[in-house]
């Protein structure tokens, strides 16, 4: 409910701002007037409680922080006042007038009097919505302190939070910390209580955003992790006395696992020296010192390859398109050319996993193509024995594990799902929908062990023979694992990160 309630507030909130702007002028003339025609000291005293109460408007049109699953506060926002929001800025503009009016026809002190009382009681019936926003902002704090987190995931991004924010808490809470969200943009806040499956408080910043942080930012905090690199991480950044760790959400060659606001936090995990290359290919300069090689936890649970894939029958081959980036220069996505390779794939007796990125649901166009290619492969399952694999259950139910887990190959794109994969050391297939093969693995080199596919799929047939049959790469793939993620074995690279976040906890 408070969140249907949203888009009233805010009509509310623009509709008291333009009065406030009229009252300013008339308290001005008011001055003026009772200034020249100053009947005594009763009435001074009145036009000093008048105009105070005219210039400091109650922060009547703010929204506290609050919180989900935090012991000690109800979840949710508090209530809103009964009293609307622009009540405030009418009264103040209302006594002005009086004001002035009075002092032309000459009342008396008394009737100045009473209409400062008048007016200062009216005006303290409306700051009940300021009072109401300061006792909940300190109960929150308060049940933070209680709680006494460890270590917050300050998150600033968009609609990526669901699977950005559950991809990482499970291993800050291997450490055995205590993890508080904070998150600062509440349109996105729905996605997150739907999606991130979240085991730690929340915290929703209120409309004073990361203002809000100097009291939420409670002393038993050490350390902040981020999993997207908003240009608002800022406001988390200012406080230096905690250690901001940058996390990422997956471990990939596209531009934003190169960034050079990454400079600016405190520490960079990385997966492995590729993840330290990057930066340096690209002109960035990192201190050598900010960077701790810890593998990728989230792909400890990916299993090795069972020989080589020419013996897998029947084969099952993962279809992993990215999204299509926020503009031209950061589109790696092959979801339009989907089709053509699950139709090739087929007509290979392969069984196919499609699991499109969660964003590509988003546009019409996208989301189209994706069920085009959920048609493709629920026609064959009818009229085959292959047991393809598509929709809520991989999408929503299957991690990106349980998908490679499931599939002795892959194809994809410039995303970190190749490189979870490769912790398998299975063969894929990345495709290039600009570049040509060489240049594609000079850029990407996680591409070095991959199965280039051009865009136009001109050698669809001659990838698919590679990755299905020949795999002349097999062999190398191991020390480009090595290269990528670290040189760590099963649950090693869980317990690094576990490791390291106590250490950086206690060592603070």
């Amino acid at each position: 409910m408070w969140l249907s309630s949203k888009r009233t507030q805010t009509l509310r909130k623009q509709v008291a701002e333009r009065p406030r702007l009229i009252v300013l002028p008339v308290v001005g003339v008011a001055l003026v007037v009772l200034l020249a025609l100053l009947p005594g000291p009763a009435t001074f005293a009145s036009l000093v409680v008048l105009v105070a109460g005219s210039f400091l408007v109650p922060r009547i049109s703010e929204t506290p922080s609050y919180a989900y699953g935090l012991p000690g506060v109800p979840d949710g926002p508090p209530r809103p006042s009964r009293i609307p929001v622009e009540a405030h800025t009418w009264v103040s503009l209302a006594a002005a007038v009086v004001a002035v009016m009075l002092t032309v026809v000459g009342a008396p002190s008394a009737a100045f009097v009473a209409l400062a009382v008048v007016a200062v009681v009216a005006w303290l019936a409306c700051a009940g919505t300021m009072l109401r926003y300061l006792r909940h902002g300190r109960r929150v704090r308060e049940a933070l302190e209680a709680y006494a987190p460890t270590i917050a995931m300050g998150f600033a991004g968009r609609s990526g939070g669901p699977w950005q924010l559950r991809m990482w808490e499970p291993y800050l809470l291997r450490s055995g910390e205590r993890c508080v969200v904070i998150t600062l943009h509440e349109k996105y806040l729905p996605l997150i209580l739907d999606g991130a499956d979240l085991t730690s408080p929340l915290v929703q910043l209120g409309s004073r955003g990361t203002r809000d942080l100097d009291s939420l930012f409670v002393r038993s905090i050490r350390a902040v992790f981020y999993v997207q690199n908003a240009q608002s991480n800022k406001g988390f950044m200012d406080h230096t006395d905690l250690t901001h760790v940058w996390l990422n959400h997956g471990d990939s060659d596209k531009p934003a696992n190169f960034n050079p606001r990454h400079a600016l936090y405190d520490i960079l995990v990385v997966c492995g020296q590729a993840g330290i290359d990057r930066y340096e290919r690209h002109g960035i300069h990192v201190a050598p010192e900010k960077f701790r090689i810890l593998g990728r936890p989230q792909a400890s649970g990916v299993l090795p390859a069972r020989g080589p894939i020419a013996e897998r029958r029947p084969k099952r081959v993962l279809y992993a398109p990215t999204w299509h980036g926020v503009d031209d220069a950061v589109n790696f996505s092959s979801l339009e050319k989907g089709p053509d390779i699950v139709r090739a794939l087929i007509a290979r007796d392969v069984s196919v996993i499609f699991r499109p990125h969660p964003l590509s649901y988003r546009w019409r166009r996208r989301a189209a193509v994706i069920q085009e290619i959920r048609d493709i492969l629920r026609a064959d399952r009818n009229s085959s024995d292959r047991r393809h694999r598509w929709g809520k259950v991989v999408d929503k139910e299957w991690s990106v594990v349980d998908c490679a887990n499931h599939s002795h190959a892959l194809i994809s794109d410039v995303s970190s799902v190749v490189s979870d994969f490769l912790q398998s050391e299975k063969p894929y297939a990345m495709t290039s929908m600009r570049a040509g093969i060489e240049e594609f693995r000079d850029e990407f080199s996680v591409a070095q062990t991959g199965y280039v596919l051009l865009g136009d799929m001109s050698n669809l047939d001659e990838v698919l023979d590679d990755l299905l049959v020949r795999d002349p790469l097999a062999a190398a793939r191991a020390e480009r694992k090595r290269y990528v993620l670290g040189d760590f074995v099963g649950e090693e690279s869980a317990d690094a990160f576990a490791a390291f976040v106590r250490e950086l906890v206690r060592g603070a």
